[in-house]
């Protein structure tokens, strides 16, 4: 397969979640919590950090991060109009912002994401969601990554 073969895509759309009370008198804080790992396609949109490790080939996609940071082997260009591209990587990408977009494609791809926003998993694998586990759907399943819920 040519590199030029591997093109990332970022279909979610933009989330925002505000923070308030409820008249429950439960408080909204905090945020959510997803670890995965797997083969196939993971999109990320919100405001965040995340952590990712590719232990194969694979290639990430960045847009609207604060920091950004990688170690490891392969190509990283930055793109015009914003954003940087990774492919034929094999390492660690660190990115934190808010309104962010990551796009993963590829070998066996792991990550730990913390914020808010939406998650797309497409392909074989397993995650781990504020302590709920699932499995990668080849078919692509969507997951909300949203504040936790705490009594007053």
């Amino acid at each position: 397969m040519r590199k030029r073969n591997v093109i990332l895509v970022a279909v979610l759309l933009a989330l925002s979640l505000t923070l308030a009370s409820t008249a429950s008198a439960k408080e909204v804080s905090g945020t959510g919590t997803i670890w995965a790992r797997g083969v196939g396609q993971a999109v990320l949109h919100g405001d965040g950090e995340i952590s990712i490790r590719c232990h194969g080939l694979c290639s990430v996609w960045v847009k609207n991060a604060e920091t950004l940071e990688a170690w490891g082997r392969g190509h990283r260009e930055d793109l015009p109009g914003g954003g940087t591209r990774f492919w034929g990587w094999k390492g660690t990408i660190r990115a934190a912002g808010e309104d962010m977009t990551v796009s993963m494609r590829g070998g066996l791809i792991e990550f730990t994401a913390t914020g808010t926003g939406k998650v797309f998993l497409k392909g074989h694998g397993k995650y781990d969601l504020n302590h709920h586990q699932g499995f990668w759907s080849p078919a692509g399943e969507t997951l909300i990554l949203e504040t936790v819920e705490e009594s007053a």
